[in-house]
Formats: C-alpha cells, structure tokens, sequence
C-alpha cells in the first residue's frame, strides 16, 4: 500500500449506516395480550367487507398466507436474471424493433456455463429474456418471423436459446425462468398488431393445430395482438420442460396503449405450468419491489391491500395502492384506512411477496456491453441484506457477451460474492444452544422453544400471545455480528416489532430491534457482541408469532476494521482532500482529527471504504508506476482498488 506500513486506531465513533440507524430504534416491552381473532380459514386471499373494523382488518391480515407455488419461490432467495438478445449485439439498453436479425450471432454461445456458474455462486436459478420489448424471439414461433428462426447468420435459423437455456438449468438442478415483455417494438411498427385497433374475436390458442400439445387447447376473444402473444406464451409453456417463473415487465417504449388480456394469459400459464410463479407490478404471485437497485423496505410485508374482486384475485394483476414504490404497502395503519363514506378503503388482502431485481453491471446495464465494471463484494453484500434479509427475492441481473458466454470477469465477481456469504452464514453460531421460554412466556401446545432453532422452516415456536422471549443460551461465549430470523410462512408473516439482547454478565443489554420479519430478516451489528446468552424478545405480532429460525452469524473479518489509517512515518491520517465525497477525490495524509473523512473501513476482500462518501481507495487511473495518486472511485472491485495488509 505504502513503504509506511499502516496501523488501524480505534474509532473516535461507530459507523453506523443509515439502515443500522433506522432499525436500532428503542422497543418498549409491551404487556402480553391474547392474539387477535382471525378469520377462520388461512388463504392466499382474505375477503375484505365494507363495514368491517380495523381491528378485523388486521386481525384478517394474520391470516394471509402463500400459495404452494409462492412458498416455494420465497425460499429461493437469491435468482438469476439474465438480459440477451440483439441488444447485446447493438450495444443498446432497449432495442428498436428494425434490427436485422443476423445482427444476433453468438458464436460461443454455452449456457452449460452460464448454469454452472451460477450454481457455483449459490444462485437457484435464472430468469432469460425470452422477449424484450424490441420483439425480437430468443426461440422459433409459429407467432412471428422476428427472431432467431430467421436468423442465417447464426445457425442458418435453427437456434434455439430458450431450449439450450432450460435445458441447461434442468441440467444443474436450477429452476428456469422465462421473461417476456407484453410491449413489442417490432409489432408496433407499421402493419404490426400491437394496438392497431384490430377487433376482439374468437380464437383458438395454439393458432396452429401442431402446437397442441396433449390436448390442451384454449378458447379466447382476443384481438390481434392479444392472439399473438397467447401463441408465444404456450409455445414458451409447452415445450421446454419446468418452468418455475414468468416475468412481465410492464415498459411500454411504444407510446401507443394495447390491452393486454391478462387473465387468459395468466390461464394459459396456470394450466400448463402450474408451479410456476409469476410476476409483474401487482402479481398475481409476486410483487415487482418498486426499484430496480434490489432494495426492500426496512419494514417488507408480504400482506398488501387491494381493491378489485376478491374472487379472481389469486389468479389477476392488480397493482398495489400507492404504487410498487409507495413507502408503506402493509402496515396496520394503511390496512385501517377508510373511504369518505367511513367504509373500507380495500376489498381484499392478498399474499403478494416482494422481487428486488439489481444488476451486477456496476453502470446500471442490464445488456452487456463492451468494458462493463462489476459491482464489488462490498455493494453486492449490502444489496444482499437489503433484499434477502428483508423479505424480499434477489433477483440479480448477470449478462452474457456476445460470444453468448459470461465475463470471466463477472464469475469472479459472482463467485467472490458468494464466498463472502457462505464464509458469513454457513456456521450458525447458535447451534447447540439450549432454547427456553424467556420469563412470562409460555408456548402453544407443540410449539416449543427448541422448534426455533431445529433447521426446519416448516416448524417453529409459538408464544400463546402476541408477545413473549425466547432466550438462547449458547454452549460457550460467541462472537457474531450478524442476526438471522425467520417467520413460519405457512402460519402468515406476523410479527410488527422485536427486539434481541445479549447478556453482559449481570444485566441484559439490547442490541438490536427492528419491525417485520417474514421469510428472513437479516441485521448487521455496528460491532461484534460476544456472549453466551442472547434473548429474543416479540413486542409486537397481529397474532401469536411463529418464529421457524433464529441464528447467530460472523462476516469474516466482522464488518471490516473501522477507524483511522495513520503513517507510522508521520503521524498523520490517511484524509479525504476537502471532505468531498465525489469520485476522484483526492487522498492525502493531514492532521488526525477524528473527521469523517478520516475514517474508513478495510474489508476482508481488499478494498478500503470511506466512511464519510462510501466510495473506495483507489489507484488513480489503474495505474501501477511510482507516484500514482490515491483517489476515491465507485466501489467496483477491481484490482486497483484491493490493497494487502502487512
């Protein structure tokens, strides 16, 4: 790093970032209550009535739970999306719908190596753009003759991406996932049929008797664009094997609006890939987050309020109120609300679970192209626990080149990634700890403190209130700054508020609190707690809580050493020119002052973070002569901007 070997000093303060603030908020203990009544029947979908109460609106709330399908696509966690197509050869974000079709020539194409490399990084799956909003068909159509079936220059127009994608998948024991933009650039060109104004009439999907696979056929009144894109969804359903995921991205580049007959679509799909969860702003199985950084909101529920008709909500899009973005989507306040005539502002609740989508590409690209920058461990980690350990799927966005191959580049970055959070969460640091009611709580019959920490998700313990503890008492003192916990989904997400204390020998002392739960909430302490005692405290649930997990974790290296660099030459601190905050900034050694712009945290993966701007230590230019400048960059994980410690 330097010829002064550099030493850390002991913070002046704690770093503590703006999600640590907003969740280490003071819980008061509050006095056990009995649980609030519930409607009798779990279900995907809870029956809102004008006239009913608040209180059995949130009572109802309780009894919201996933679907089989939903379930099962919350525990994956962590997804792959995968942007390919003539965008990738056209160095564009979105295409235009005119592109020749030989301009897609991926000669190396090998998605073997995409699946194995994503497996590797502990991705359950991917999801392919099968169509983006250019039109263009990653797989042959019946539909339409824009795609790689009029491709010559690529497998004299015999390839087949879709095929060569799932059947990778199905190969490494990955779900599959398709992605398929309802706009259409290339049919909205003129003579095309998207929104030509053409009539609804009788059609019989698949429009081509040789499409029908086992027998299964449907009966629609569709209007010309509406027909063709019922073709391409059963094509894409039909022939490729499992397909456990449909995305519908609701861009519109046309600027012309085309109905879109959602509830065929989505009967085609539940018809022929009946574990399939699909997704799109308002469902009807998963919720778009609001963003496209693969942020949750500190307090996620999957319980969101509707209006609409409560019949076919299971199986229709509706968007939630306020927006994808609105800051509150579940909360008992926004559950309470009420019309001008005093009546319920909601005709439903409805298990709607949240999909953060990012991207690896450190620009924001979704397609690849040429001299991308990966985001580093460090943003990648945060963008983890911003997601996963909010309740909310990671769906992070990863792109092939144009030989159809990934980066070398970008499995390192997946790769490091993964190691960061298997070195973190695969030892839980609570295994063998002996679990009993804290005092005042006692648990429902078969519902015992040991079921929060048995590795089974579909057990758990259950207080037989809306509050009570759990208290953990561990084989030995550990160390651990990371806390996991973890709802029963299959009895709803109910837990509002809770709060975990660590044991310093005399006196409980809280180190954490925070609001909802659901599938997994996850929390970084500013520093690492060493105990062997550690009590969990509920302070808030619609219902009796069911708590399915409870672990204790150490990031490698903890959160990385935070304080000051100073020279043992000088004295001095390593010093951010001016406070500023914006890449290039100038590094400098100055007077210790305990500034912010003289503190910075050095992670286990080799990059330096300054605690002030966020941005990373960097080689000036990537350069490695003498009397190259430090600066401060975008955090990008590269080689010039890692340091060793000796």
């Amino acid at each position: 790093m330097s010829h002064n070997s550099p030493h850390f000093d002991a913070p002046a303060y704690q770093l503590r970032p703006l999600w640590m603030i907003c969740a280490l908020v003071a819980v008061v203990f509050s006095a056990a209550t009995a649980p609030a009544s519930a409607a009798a029947n779990p279900a995907q979908v809870v029956p809102v009535a004008p006239n009913d109460s608040p209180a059995t609106i949130i009572a109802n709330a309780a009894n919201v739970v996933p679907s089989p399908r939903q379930l099962a696509w919350q525990r994956l966690e962590r997804m792959a999306f995968i942007h390919f197509g003539v965008n990738t050869f056209t160095d564009r974000e979105w295409g235009t719908g005119t592109e020749d079709p030989d301009v897609f020539q991926p000669a190396g194409l090998n998605t073997d190596q995409w699946a194995s490399s994503l497996k590797d990084a502990g991705f359950k799956g991917g999801i392919l753009t099968a169509k983006h909003h250019d039109g263009f068909l990653l797989f042959p159509s019946k539909a339409s003759a824009f795609g790689v079936a009029s491709d010559r220059a690529w497998q004299n127009g015999g390839g087949d991406v879709v095929r060569n994608f799932t059947d990778s998948m199905h190969k490494y024991g990955l779900k599959a996932g398709i992605y398929l933009s309802p706009a259409d650039l290339h049919e909205n060109l003129s003579g095309g049929r998207f929104a030509n104004g053409s009539a609804q009439k009788p059609v019989t999907i698949p429009s081509d008797p040789a499409e029908v696979v086992n027998g299964v056929t449907f009966q629609f009144t569709s209007d010309d664009y509406n027909a063709y894109f019922e073709n391409t969804i059963y094509e894409l359903m039909s022939r490729y094997g499992s397909i456990d995921e449909v995305w519908w991205d609701m861009a519109n580049p046309t600027g012309r609006t085309q109905p879109y007959n959602f509830l065929d679509w989505i009967k085609i799909v539940r018809t022929l890939q009946p574990g399939a969860a699909m997704e799109n702003d308002g469902g009807p199985d998963i919720r778009w987050i609001g963003n496209e950084n693969g942020y949750a909101r500190q307090s996620e529920t999957s319980v969101v309020p509707y209006t609409g008709n409560a019949a076919i909500a299971a199986d229709n899009i509706v968007n939630p109120p306020g927006g994808n973005g609105a800051a509150d989507l579940g909360s008992d306040s926004l559950l309470s609300q009420r019309k001008s005539d005093g009546t319920s502002a909601w005709n439903y609740l409805k298990w709607s679970p949240g999909e953060c989508n990012g991207t690896l590409s450190a620009r924001h690209d979704w397609f690849w192209h040429a001299n991308e920058v990966w985001r580093g461990v460090p943003e990648l980690e945060d963008m983890y626990y911003a997601s996963v350990g909010r309740n909310c799927t990671m769906l992070l966005n990863v792109s092939p080149n144009r030989q159809g191959q990934l980066d070398q580049s970008a499995i390192t970055a997946l790769a490091d990634f993964n190691t960061r959070l298997t070195g973190t969460f695969g030892t839980n640091l609570a295994t063998g700890a002996t679990v009993t009611n804290d005092t005042g709580t006692s648990n429902a019959a078969g519902r015992t403190p040991a079921l929060a920490l048995d590795g089974n998700l579909d057990s758990s313990w259950q207080p037989t209130t809306t509050t009570g503890g759990l208290v953990f008492t561990l084989p030995a003192a550990r160390t651990f700054d990371v806390l996991s916990l973890q709802e029963d989904l299959n009895s709803g997400q109910h837990v509002q508020s809770y709060a975990v204390d660590a044991w310093n020998g005399s006196a409980w002392n809280q180190i954490a609190a925070d609001t909802t739960i659901g599938q997994k909430k996850l929390t970084r302490l500013s520093s690492p707690v060493t105990t062997s005692q550690v009590r969990l405290r509920i302070t808030g649930s619609r219902t009796a809580p069911a708590i399915a997990e409870f672990g204790l974790f150490k990031r490698p290296g903890g959160s990385g050493q935070q304080g000051s660099i100073t020279s043992t030459a000088s004295g001095r601190c390593v010093d951010v020119n001016g406070q500023s905050t914006t890449n290039g900034a100038a590094v400098q050694l100055w007077d210790c002052n305990g500034g912010t712009n003289q503190q910075w945290t050095v992670n286990t993966d080799g990059t330096i973070v300054g605690g002030q701007s966020g941005l990373c230590l960097d080689a000036n230019g990537a350069a490695t002569t003498n009397g190259t400048k430090l600066v401060l960059w975008t955090c990008t994980g590269a080689a010039d901007q890692k340091w060793q410690f000796r």
